[in-house]
């Protein structure tokens, strides 16, 4: 269903249905057949109709009740998209056309009545439709017969139709509303960002209210609170407006610098656009002002037609210091690499603005493109830049550094992290504390000297996002509920194990955020590094400049009365040794440790020295984890599963059928079909069979064998799932699982 409506700007943009249903049911009845029953009563248009069903997120087989409709077209449509529908027409002269309509048309799922049901618990509604203000029930009055996260539309002004509707939403504790324009009608923000997976809804709903008590709106609230990804948001917020959602690649592709230069720095930054392209007496333009004034920017480029684009507040930025640095001249008009030059003498950082230039804009592209680290790689002729992003490597081609670029470069990062810029020979670790644009940055930067220069790796850990939590990790629902039991442990030690930037942290810190709502314990941390600040927890950094190590630090807080310590990694026989003591004193203490899976946990504590019957004794749980990439939500397709695969996992005959699915790649994912990552996990508790077999010493595979005899939920079988279900492709396997576990021996 497509068709043309008129945006706030009086431009023509096409609008496509977000529901099929919708479409189909408005298609399926013929607005011909259903006059109004009095005169001068007309019918919303089908484009705001349209939209208010859409809106009201009508799914069979829920129930709607419609009071005092214009004629029987509405609750006919409604028939179509729900189990049940109930009318309400206080007039029984109308009541009577009503049913001559309804009749006619066959709705048999349709009832009609001259008052409003009873608001009893049977009788709640998951939508209600009021067509007109006049003689309507109060708002008081139509939420006992809402369900809870039911919706209802209510006109807000005595016109037939209205021309502005008063959304409500039972919100489990009352109803929020919000007045809108139907002239101007739009998917509600908070529904199309649940829908899309980027946020929970009560985390909606909690910024919804704080959003009215401070004055903002809901956008800024969730930047604020840092419960939604810039990128995602803004991208939202250009489906919801039905504009053009543009980043900086594909506006420095079209970028004209001509255009720019037309209108002072000072004009473009306090109307937030940069002009793009003009074809004919088109001008593209992009912005990041939902709300731009096209009409008084059309007398600074002759009467040219404005076409605005959306963007985000980052990538504008972007595109500022890209434009700075010469970029778009290299990229988009020369297409070609800067010639290399000689090497020259390394030029004083200080003095070099256009390299600390690019270590800004390096950074900057870093944060927008949701990188975890930046590697810079010397080679004999230039530079290699590359982002890791969702754990894969991808080169960065907009940066073309000569050698003589790299090292300016690299002087500029050594000096930000306090290194010796003039030690080319040793590798160097330092650390940055710095704010790229909207973000504050904590980077950890290691050199490393080479046969051409120095490669520099930047570890990006962002300060200002809400850490995760457990819902968001994705744990299936089971071992969710037991992570949550283990946190309430009394005491105990609890590891999460896996490899190297498997989100051990990530899960320690979503239970922490469990903790940190308990007010009557009391929880400590020792990390390196703190990569999230959190209220409630006191929180340590350890410095090995002064000797404070993980070890140290236990030591000084079992004297502190602490209920739950937090420690960041077990790394040496020292810390081991103070973990277990501090479980052994009655503390429930966390902690992380490399090993390849939950049993290896146990192995991996007796080579740090630990006795078996103390392991036995005080090990609670273990949870070994994996970071798979998961699949974009807005390109899963179905896809065949791959029959090598198939042969390796079930080498006694694969099931028939298996469904698997892939990302087909989209805007949204930058065309790799895939768009963040998702915790593979198994949990492994430690009941009385396993406990004996540590304290004597069991061999691994016959502690394995316990685990599975206990009903353990592998790794394996946590991957297998997650391909069931579309959240991972099954080419994730390899990345995940050894040979030895994808045969599940």
């Amino acid at each position: 269903m497509t068709h043309t409506c008129e945006t706030g700007a009086g431009q023509s943009v096409a609008c496509l249905a977000r529901d099929r249903r919708v479409a189909a049911a408005l298609a399926a009845v013929p607005r011909e057949h259903f006059p109004a029953i009095v005169g001068g009563w007309r019918e919303l248009p089908d484009d705001a109709l349209r939209r208010v069903l859409e809106d009201l997120g009508l799914r069979a087989p829920a129930s709607a009740l419609v009071i005092d409709p214009v004629s029987g077209y509405v609750p006919a449509v409604l028939a179509h998209l729900v189990g049940h529908v109930v009318v309400v027409s206080p007039v029984p002269s109308r009541a009577g056309l009503l049913a001559e309509q309804l009749g006619t048309h066959g709705a048999g799922n349709v009832h009609l009545s001259t008052h409003l049901p009873a608001p009893a618990a049977g009788a709640r509604f998951d939508a209600i439709l009021v067509t007109r203000r006049k003689g309507a029930p109060a708002d008081a009055d139509l939420l006992p017969l809402l369900a809870e996260r039911g919706r209802a539309a209510v006109p807000a002004d005595d016109n037939v139709p209205p021309r502005r509707l008063r959304r409500l939403l039972h919100t489990g504790e009352g109803l929020d509303s919000e007045d809108i324009d139907l002239a101007r009608f739009q998917p509600l923000l908070g529904d199309m960002l649940v829908d899309a997976g980027f946020v929970l809804r009560q985390e909606i709903v909690a910024a919804m209210r704080a959003a009215r008590r401070d004055g903002r709106s809901l956008s800024q609230e969730l930047l604020q609170r840092g419960a939604v990804r810039e990128d995602d948001l803004f991208r939202t917020l250009a489906e919801q407006r039905q504009l053009p959602f543009a980043d900086t690649s594909s506006v420095l592709a079209r970028l004209d610098p001509q255009l720019v230069r037309r209108l002072p720095r000072k004009y473009l930054d306090h109307y937030c656009f940069v002009p793009v392209c003009q074809q004919q007496e088109r001008l593209t333009v992009v912005t990041t002002d939902l709300d731009l004034p096209l009409w008084e920017l059309r007398s600074a480029f002759e009467g040219l037609e404005l076409v605005p684009e959306l963007t985000t507040p980052t990538d504008l930025q972007r595109i500022w210091t890209a434009i700075g640095l010469g970029f778009v001249t290299d990229q988009t008009q020369q297409q070609a690499p800067a010639p290399a030059r000689p090497r020259e003498a390394p030029r004083p950082p200080a003095e070099d603005s256009r390299a600390a230039g690019l270590f800004d804009a390096m950074l900057l592209d870093a944060v927008a493109e949701r990188a975890s680290d930046v590697h810079i790689e010397s080679h004999d002729r230039g530079a290699r830049l590359r982002f890791r992003i969702d754990g894969s490597l991808h080169d960065i081609g907009r940066y073309q550094l000569a050698p003589n670029d790299l090292t300016a470069l690299v002087n500029v990062i050594k000096l930000a992290a306090n290194l010796d810029i003039a030690e080319r020979r040793a590798p160097q670790g330092g650390r940055v504390h710095r704010q790229v644009g909207n973000h504050v940055l904590d980077l950890r930067v290691q050199t490393q000297p080479t046969l051409h220069s120095e490669n520099v790796v930047i570890r990006i850990l962002p300060q200002d996002l809400r850490p995760p939590t457990i819902e968001d990790l994705g744990f299936p629902p089971a071992i969710a509920d037991q992570y949550r039991r283990l946190l309430q442990e009394p005491h105990g030690l609890v590891l999460v194990v896996g490899a190297t930037g498997s989100g051990k942290s990530t899960t320690l810190y979503a239970g922490l955020q469990l903790l940190a709502k308990d007010t009557t314990r009391k929880v400590i941390t020792v990390e390196d590094p703190i990569e999230f600040s959190l209220e409630g927890i006191q929180q340590t950094q350890v410095n090995p400049a002064v000797g404070f190590h993980f070890a140290q630090a236990m030591r000084a807080f079992v004297r502190e009365d602490p209920d739950v310590i937090l420690v960041g990694e077990v790394r040496d026989p020292e810390t081991a040794l103070e973990t277990i003591r501090a479980a052994q004193t009655g503390h429930l203490v966390l902690a992380t440790l490399h090993c390849n899976d939950s049993v290896d946990a146990v192995q991996r504590l007796g080579d740090l020295g630990m006795h078996p019957n103390s392991i036995a004794s005080e090990l609670t749980a273990v949870i070994a984890q994996r970071l798979a990439r998961r699949i974009c939500p807005s390109c899963r397709a179905s896809a065949p599963p791959d029959r090598l695969i198939l042969a390796e996992l079930f080498p006694r005959g694969a099931p028939a059928d298996f469904p698997c699915f892939a990302g087909t790649g989209c805007p949204r994912c930058n065309d790799t079909g895939t768009r963040g990552r998702i915790a593979v996990v198994e949990l492994l508790p430690i009941d009385a069979n396993l406990r004996r077999a540590i304290a004597r010493r069991a061999a691994l595979d016959d502690l394995r064998s316990l685990a599975r005899a206990g009903g353990i939920t592998t790794l394996r079988d946590s991957t297998l799932r997650l391909v069931h279900q579309g959240d991972i492709s099954m080419r994730e396997l390899y990345d995940v699982l050894s040979a030895e576990q994808m045969r599940g021996e």
